[in-house]
């Protein structure tokens, strides 16, 4: 058995992104794909042995379910502008906001999933043998990947599996810090104003500034660098 802990999830526009983005359509796609290979269907693609694409659906689903109602309206308000009373507010010892963190009871064994799914993606990129049918996959989905977008420029298979590796990154971000900062989610005063003493301040600078480079991966240093501004501020440079 695997244990449902409670784990760090924060309120940032990239994360929810890749995270909400994850499902259409990637994992809906594999999902299907899986289904239609059981019931022994035509024309469908062959996923690689160890790949089963309703399961990692289904991980993925069990962690949208676990998502704490504010984080959820955090997406909804990044998405629509409009203001929500549900949010946790993050402040640090002069009253420095921060983005907001939840803390969420998250099973590892769907972490897992992800994990394994990401190796399989990843020898697809590789082209191993075996793979030929899922790279096909992953490449159809960054044509519709970009077809949903407003630029509408298509995405490789290789941006596709870098959305999918910043959001197993940040799952994975658990140490003492974000173990100090679930203490603080959990003990958030009944208006959900998250005062950080001195110490869990300095955990939260940490762990922001590797959830910044989690969630740039694969993407311009640039974008790196204004995240890590809008983070900390002019005169709050991150953790070396």
């Amino acid at each position: 058995m695997t244990a449902t802990t409670l784990r760090l999830l924060p309120a940032h526009e990239s994360f929810l992104a890749d995270f909400f983005d994850l499902e259409e359509p990637l994992l809906i796609w594999l999902d299907q794909t899986t289904r239609d290979a059981r019931a022994e269907a035509d024309d469908v693609y062959t996923l690689p042995a160890g790949l089963d694409g309703e399961a990692a659906h289904d991980a993925w689903g069990r962690i949208f379910a676990a998502l704490p109602e504010g984080l959820r309206d955090e997406r909804r308000t990044l998405l629509t502008g409009e203001e929500h009373a549900t949010g946790n507010t993050v402040l640090g010892t002069d009253g420095y906001e921060y983005t907001p963190l939840y803390a969420a009871p998250v099973d590892q064994a769907d972490v897992e999933v992800l994990v394994a799914l990401l190796d399989h993606a990843g020898k697809a990129l590789a082209y191993e043998s075996g793979y030929a049918d899922l790279h096909s996959l992953l490449d159809q989905a960054g044509e519709q990947y970009g077809t949903d977008s407003i630029d509408r420029t298509p995405e490789k298979a290789e941006q596709v599996v870098a959305r999918l590796a910043r959001v197993v990154a940040v799952l994975q971000l658990q140490d003492d810090d974000t173990a100090a900062l679930v203490a603080a989610v959990t003990a958030a005063n009944p208006d959900r104003r998250v005062q950080l003493t001195v110490e869990q301040e300095e955990a939260a600078r940490r762990y922001f500034d590797r959830l910044i480079t989690a969630t740039t991966e694969g993407k311009p240093a640039v974008e790196r660098a204004l995240a890590r501004f809008v983070e900390f501020g002019d005169d709050r440079p991150a953790q070396p």
